[in-house]
């Protein structure tokens, strides 16, 4: 089966683990089935136009892993100015590699990846399949009628839909989009890598959290902050690594001026992002994963920490509610920065029961990159059996 997956999100020079769940994805697709990758790349005629014009610099194209991957241009415009109109450029970039004639397009987000890739399927009688991440179901869908019609439309022509969560399964129930259409397959996490014994004792020399993740507001670090406050009134010698700065995904500085004005500043690390062979690393050496984010679809990076075997503290916002219960861990409302501070000293009060190698099974079983590739690879079946897409 040759299988052409289409998607804006893919690692590159510009960032060491922008887009990595994507091609990590393919890595273990491509052992059933042959896969080819575009990643169309967002441009802008004029220069000195922030994160587009450093795309400038990417290769048209280049091969990782043994997966060939182009990267052709599209022409972008800011969303306030000009919404919903980027996906005919991005169709038109996709003109050279759906010439090739695949027995499936694969699109990782509704939009534009999944409304171009439908309208080259429907052009062409190739069933396409998309998978919807959060950003684009959760909050572009939401912005206005305009982007939920549009997004809308393209998921009910695809061929398949699938939802890594069950709450994106629900969003995607509740746009209109027939339920035999949807298919839901989580993200995956190569849980061979993360298999690294731990390094240290729990607690040992002061107990260690982490976050990994964008440094950006909407992933809660505010609020996490602020409630590391709390926890070292009780437990002076708990520290925090947040590990993800990209200049072209957030910076540190606003974080750190915070924790400096909440004197955090000793107990309190920020690292740049660092390449995704790395995490592993990281995580072995701390003892509890901290996600506080606003919104998640199912965040790779709290895959990973399970299947590290590390307890976790998360919201209830989104994916998270799916991984995380009394046997992995606390969920905490969102924005609740009290109930984050009593969830994290919970975890810590009662480490001595908390079983590590439960948490990194259940991972293995249920998240493991080897099953997930076997279950995409039946949904892809299932798609080229059904034919091409289907009327708008």
């Amino acid at each position: 089966m040759r299988v052409l997956v289409a998607s804006h999100l893919y690692p590159s020079a510009l960032s060491h683990t922008a887009g990595s769940f994507v091609h990590n994805q393919v890595r273990f697709v491509a052992e059933h089935a042959s896969l080819a990758v575009t990643a169309p790349v967002p441009w802008f005629p004029l220069p000195g136009c922030g994160r587009w014009s450093t795309h400038r610099r990417l290769p048209r194209r280049e091969v990782r892993d043994g997966i060939d991957v182009t990267r052709p241009r599209y022409l972008t415009f800011p969303r306030r100015l000009l919404p919903g109109v980027a996906w005919r450029s991005y169709r038109r970039a996709l003109a050279p590699a759906v010439k090739s004639r695949p027995d499936l397009i694969h699109a990782h987000c509704a939009y534009p990846d999944g409304v171009a890739a439908v309208s080259w399927g429907r052009r062409l009688n190739i069933p396409v399949a998309i998978t919807v991440h959060g950003h684009d179901i959760k909050d572009l869908a939401e912005i206005d009628d305009r982007w939920r019609r549009l997004i809308a439309g393209a998921l009910s022509a695809a061929t398949a839909v699938i939802a890594v969560s069950a709450e994106l399964e629900e969003r995607v129930l509740a746009l209109g989009v027939a339920a035999a259409q949807v298919k839901r397959v989580p993200n995956g996490v190569d849980c061979q890598l993360f298999a690294r014994p731990v390094e240290r004792e729990s607690g040992a020399g002061g107990w260690r959290l982490i976050y990994v993740g964008r440094f950006d507001r909407a992933k809660g670090l505010e609020d996490l902050l602020r409630a590391m406050v709390h926890v070292r009134r009780l437990r002076p010698d708990v520290s925090l690594t947040l590990v993800g700065g990209n200049p072209h995904t957030g910076t540190a500085d606003p974080f750190q001026r915070l924790a400096d004005e909440l004197g955090l500043s000793s107990c309190v690390e920020f690292l740049s992002e660092v390449p995704w062979e790395e995490i592993p690393g990281h995580l072995a050496r701390a003892d509890l994963f901290v996600l506080p984010s606003h919104s998640e679809g199912l965040p790779l990076a709290l895959l990973e920490a399970t299947a590290a075997g590390l307890p976790v503290v998360a919201t209830r916002c989104g994916g998270p509610v799916e991984v995380v219960d009394d046997e992995v861990g606390r969920l905490v409302d969102v924005g609740d920065i009290d109930g984050l501070a009593v969830a994290i000293e919970g975890v810590l009060a009662d480490y001595g029961n908390c079983d590590r190698e439960a948490i990194r099974q259940r991972a293995v079983s249920r998240y493991d990159y080897r099953g997930v590739a076997q279950r995409l690879c039946e949904v892809y079946a299932e798609a080229v059996a059904a034919g091409g897409g289907r009327p708008t």
